[in-house]
Formats: structure tokens, C-alpha cells, sequence
């Protein structure tokens, strides 16, 4: 590999370099300034675009916050739902509960036959039958003897029963959650004993729900209000990120604002400064300053001088190539010129035979 390339690439390795450190000084620098603005009436575009972008950060800020916030209590009252529809989950299955104890202890006191009455055919009925069904597995089960097949048709048989029974069993806790169920929604009246504590925790759970779905019911909506803002405005992870991205993009001009007034006050910037505007930075700049501005000369020279001698470097390679291709032209024009003297000769050749043809062909025409 040529030197002069490997020469170019180490150079611009250490133009990258100094460049970085360089905007890096000019972007630090150019914000210290413009901090130093902000009580001055000073009347510049660059300014005023550096007052709107950090206003224009802010607000996007207290956007983000906004949309997080949302996003937080969204999430806590997802599960503050959940929870408490777990919890009157819970409470169904309690109520249910004393709803069965409420129905047996109805259909055992005669004191409510008045109301147990419609109930009781089907109650008897029930009874009767996990009393027919339990004696039969009873009587099934206490059987011995018998080959294989009598004890496989013996177990076939007792699974049927038990499945009845486990259907018997279901309706008549079925019955007796109905008979207590109908029994609590009456207004009461005269209730004693068990009966009326029963029917006390009925309406003590009964309470809780109520009060638990009113709150459900405003809890869930808030969440449609937040979830419809969500439906308007996107995902609220979108949005963060959207808003996020805007801030960048912001920083970025920013970034862009600071390297240029650091340069202008350092004085190494390429375009000219107009009187006005080297007098302002002439007001903000301090002594102080005088050490920032000094590095940011030095690394910008240095930034100059790696691109001359970039520069020279690559015109030298340049240079060297277009006499490569001078001298490979004048190869190929040698060797044309030298194969256009072997046509010519060849030529001027053939023009001899044809005139040695012509003569000979006259010879003979005189022998005619």
C-alpha cells in the first residue's frame, strides 16, 4: 500500500479527532454564552430560536410527564379493577354459600313451610332420590364374589350411580341456593336464630357489593376516559417515544446554534460577522473566556493543517495516477502506430501482387 494513503488515513483519523474535541469546546462554550442572554434584549434570530427551543423542551417535558402519569394511572387502575373484581368474585362465592345454608335451614323449619311450599315437592323429590341412590351404591360396594367380568360390570355400574349422585347432589344445592336467594331479596320480617344471622351476613356482603360496584363503576369510568384519550392521541409508549424524538431533534439545532455562536465568538468561523453582532459578542465575552477561545484556535488551525496536507497528499496521488494513465496512453499509442506501419506495409504488399496479376494477365491476352 502506498504511504501517502496510509499517511491520509491516520490524518483523518486525527481530523476526526480534533474536530470532535473541537465541537465539543464550541458547543459548551456557545451554550455558556447564550446562558448569559437571556436578561439582554438582544434583538437575533439565533436567539429567539434558542429561547423557543428550550421553551419548546419544557413543554415537551410536561407533555412526557402528563402522558407518564396517564400511563401510571392507567396501570393502577387496570389493578385496582382487577382486584376488586376478584374480590366480589369472592364475595359471589361466599354469598352463594350462605345462600345453600339459608335454603336447608328454610326447608327444615316448619315455621316457613308458607314459604318453603313451592319449593318443597322438588326438595322431597331431591331427597328421595340421593337417599334411593346412596343405598344403592351402598348395597353395590358391600357385593363380593364374582369372576372378572362381574367385577368390571359391578365398577361400571357404581361409576353411573356416583355420577348420578353427584347430579342430585348439584340440584339440590342448586334448590337450596334459589330458596335462600329468593328468601333474602324479601323484606324482613320476624326472622330468628340461625335464619337471621344468615340473613344478616347476607345483607352485611350485600352492602360491601354494593358499595365495592359503585366504586368499580367510577373506577372503570376513568379508565374508558384515559383509554379514549389513548384511542385519539396512540399508544402512550408511542407517544413518550414521539415526544422523546422531538426533544433530540431539538437538542440536535441546538447543538447546531451552540457551535456556531462558539465559533463566532472564537472567531474562527469561515463566513464574515457583521459589525452589530461582533460588538454584542464583544459585550458577553470575558477574559475568563480567553483560555476556551485559545483551544478552539489551536484545534481549528490543526483542523486546517490536516486538511492542506490532505490536500497535498491527495493531489500528489492524483498526480501520480494521470502520469500512470499518460504513460499507459502513450504505451497504447505506440503499439497502434506500430501495427498501422505493419497494415500499411502489408497493404502497399497486396498492391504489388495485383499490379504483378494485371501484367501477367496482359502477357497472355497477347497470345491470343
Amino acid at each position: 500500500m502506498d504511504e501517502r494513503k496510509k499517511r491520509i488515513e491516520e490524518i483523518e483519523r486525527d481530523k476526526k479527532e480534533a474536530r470532535t474535541s473541537l465541537d465539543t469546546i464550541l458547543e459548551n462554550f456557545g451554550e455558556n454564552l447564550y446562558s448569559r442572554t437571556k436578561d439582554m434584549q438582544a434583538q437575533f434570530d439565533d436567539i429567539g430560536r434558542y429561547n423557543d427551543y428550550l421553551n419548546n423542551i419544557a413543554s415537551t417535558n410536561i407533555a412526557i410527564g402528563k402522558v407518564e402519569e396517564k400511563n401510571r394511572r392507567f396501570k393502577e387502575l387496570e389493578d385496582t379493577i382487577e382486584r376488586k373484581e376478584r374480590e366480589e368474585k369472592d364475595r359471589s362465592k361466599e354469598l352463594a354459600v350462605i345462600y345453600r345454608r339459608l335454603g336447608r335451614a328454610l326447608l327444615e323449619n316448619s315455621a316457613y313451610n308458607d314459604f318453603t311450599s313451592t319449593f318443597r315437592e322438588q326438595a322431597d323429590t331431591l331427597s328421595s332420590k340421593l337417599e334411593s341412590l346412596e343405598n344403592r351404591i351402598k348395597e353395590l360396594e358391600g357385593k363380593d364374589g364374582g369372576n372378572v367380568f362381574t367385577w368390571i360390570g359391578k365398577s361400571a355400574q357404581g361409576l353411573v350411580l356416583k355420577s348420578f349422585l353427584s347430579k342430585a347432589q348439584e340440584s339440590q344445592e342448586q334448590l337450596y341456593n334459589n330458596v335462600g336467594e329468593r328468601y333474602a331479596n324479601r323484606e324482613p320480617g320476624g326472622e330468628e336464630g340461625e335464619i337471621a344471622s344468615l340473613c344478616s351476613e347476607i345483607n352485611k356482603l350485600r352492602e360491601i357489593s354494593r358499595v365495592a360496584m359503585e366504586e368499580l363503576s367510577v373506577l372503570r369510568d376513568e379508565k374508558r376516559m384515559i383509554s379514549a384519550g389513548f384511542g385519539i392521541d396512540g399508544n402512550p409508549q408511542k407517544q413518550i417515544q414521539n415526544l422523546k424524538n422531538r426533544i433530540s431533534e431539538i437538542r440536535e439545532n441546538l447543538r447546531s446554534l451552540y457551535r456556531n455562536f462558539g465559533a463566532q465568538a472564537a472567531g474562527i468561523m469561515d463566513a464574515e460577522i457583521a459589525p452589530e453582532r461582533k460588538y454584542f459578542i464583544d459585550t458577553i465575552v470575558t477574559a475568563e473566556d480567553g483560555e476556551v477561545i485559545g483551544r478552539a484556535v489551536k484545534l481549528n488551525q490543526s483542523i486546517i493543517e490536516y486538511e492542506n496536507t490532505i490536500a497535498r497528499l491527495t493531489a500528489s496521488l492524483a498526480i501520480d495516477e494521470e502520469s500512470a494513465k499518460i504513460e499507459k496512453f502513450q504505451r497504447s499509442i505506440e503499439d497502434r502506430r506500430n501495427k498501422i506501419a505493419e497494415m500499411k506495409k502489408a497493404i502497399d504488399d497486396l498492391e504489388d501482387s495485383v499490379r504483378d496479376s494485371q501484367a501477367y494477365i496482359q502477357e497472355l491476352k497477347k497470345q491470343l
